[in-house]
């Protein structure tokens, strides 16, 4: 790579070499030190490239071998210069430009959210800017050990989030807390895994501590799955010793949950007129400016939006978005869902509740969920089985160590 950057900074020419004597000149070209490479032989002449520097040696050598050379290409910065030289701005300019993306470098132009379900990015966003973390910041001013304890301060719900720079963007990703999540015991502690949910043990790998129950089992909120206390025994199959560790398993609990939604037939129903009005926008910084197109505004619309941020690679952005919007009015009407039509809302809100089921880790078993219509309302309800982790730590009892130990010791004496 670097031998590339110095032939092009110095510049070279490819040639043509033909006459009655070429190995002659290729030996006086290796005399007099001047390289060639990339040299082709075309049946009856060569074709190779040489320096700038070395070209110009050529001449006392072609009038000695009786050779002729012409020139077919010409690369490299000198040439490039010479091309350009009557355009006596465009140095200036392309030195302007490279300045320009320099000082454009060391500011943040987009903030991107990742990991984030039940909190929008709006949302975080706002409370970013509330703590003056915006577009157009410098990079300098970012302090992400800062940024990620404020969040965490703020959003109850992230429980981890980590910021990094990557050319002009913030990325921050972040991760929320599920239902029910519990705050993890430090792996050097002893801990208990206890069921947070009752239903039926379908799987258990214990990598550490003792098993409290077998698959199969029926299990309780609250019952201990994996014990934290580990019993070792002699030969004699005596009790020796007791130990707490930190119990790791995968457990798979099967239990049975009540769904029901219901809404009603009659609703307000969107009717679009086919009338638009767009608009266009271009953002600068932190500054929009809107070019509207003419026409009357609309007193019920729907607005879709859809932009364009300007930037050179994938994480190099540049301060400049533009943007159309388009209105589409409608007119509210009053309407009934027929059967079909809301048997058919119904199923669709069920399979997005179970995805958001499958997205959390949850596996669906068995869907025993009905849809009724009586005319005013259209109501799903029935129960599922799903399988899951309901797992979580929890701090044993230290105190049955100290009465098993106690106890050995009366036994002793």
């Amino acid at each position: 790579m670097l031998t590339r950057i110095l032939k092009f900074l110095k510049g070279y020419v490819r040639i043509r070499l033909s006459g009655y004597a070429p190995e002659r000149f290729f030996n006086l070209c290796g005399h007099h030190g001047i390289v060639l490479w990339d040299v082709r032989f075309t049946g009856t002449e060569y074709e190779m490239c040489v320096s700038v520097g070395g070209f110009r040696s050529l001449r006392p050598l072609v009038r000695k071998t009786r050779t002729k050379v012409v020139i077919l290409e010409r690369y490299g910065l000198p040439f490039l210069l010479h091309r350009y030289q009557k355009r006596k701005l465009f140095v200036p300019g392309a030195l302007c430009g490279a300045i320009l993306l320099w000082l454009l470098s060391l500011f943040i132009w987009n903030i991107h959210i990742e990991g984030n379900y039940h909190l929008s990015d709006d949302v975080i966003l706002s409370y970013l800017n509330d703590i003056e973390v915006v577009h157009g910041m410098r990079k300098s001013e970012v302090h992400g050990s800062e940024i990620e304890a404020d969040l965490r301060e703020y959003f109850p719900e992230i429980t981890w989030t980590s910021v990094e720079v990557k050319g002009t963007r913030l990325i921050v990703h972040v991760r929320e807390s599920e239902e029910g999540e519990t705050t993890k015991i430090a792996d050097e502690e002893p801990a208990d895994l206890v069921a947070s949910q009752s239903g039926t043990v379908v799987s258990m790998i214990v990598r550490s501590g003792t098993p409290a129950v077998r698959e199969g089992a029926s299990v309780g909120d609250g019952d201990i799955l994996v014990a934290s206390r580990v019993e070792i025994y002699n030969d004699d199959g005596e009790l020796a010793s007791v130990s707490f560790v930190h119990a790791d398993a995968d457990i798979t609990i099967r239990h049975q949950e009540y769904y029901e939604e219901s809404f009603s037939v009659q609703y307000e129903k969107k009717v679009y007129t086919g009338r638009r009005r767009l608009s266009f926008y271009v953002t600068l910084g932190r500054h929009r400016f809107t070019f509207a197109l003419p026409g009357a505004s609309f007193e019920q619309s729907d607005v879709i939006t859809a932009e364009v941020p300007l930037k050179l690679t994938e994480n190099f952005y540049l301060p400049i978005t533009i943007g159309k919007n388009t209105a589409q009015e409608y007119e509210i009407q009053d309407a009934v869902y027929t059967e079909e039509e809301a048997t058919a809302r119904a199923e669709e809100e069920l399979a997005l509740f179970f995805e958001k089921l499958s997205i959390k880790g949850l596996q669906i078993i068995e869907n025993n969920v009905k849809i009724d219509t009586d005319g005013e309302q259209c109501t799903a309800s029935g129960t599922y089985v799903i399988d899951e982790e309901a797992v979580q730590e929890s701090a044993p009892d230290m105190s049955l160590q100290t009465q098993d130990d106690s106890e050995e010791e009366g036994n002793g004496t």
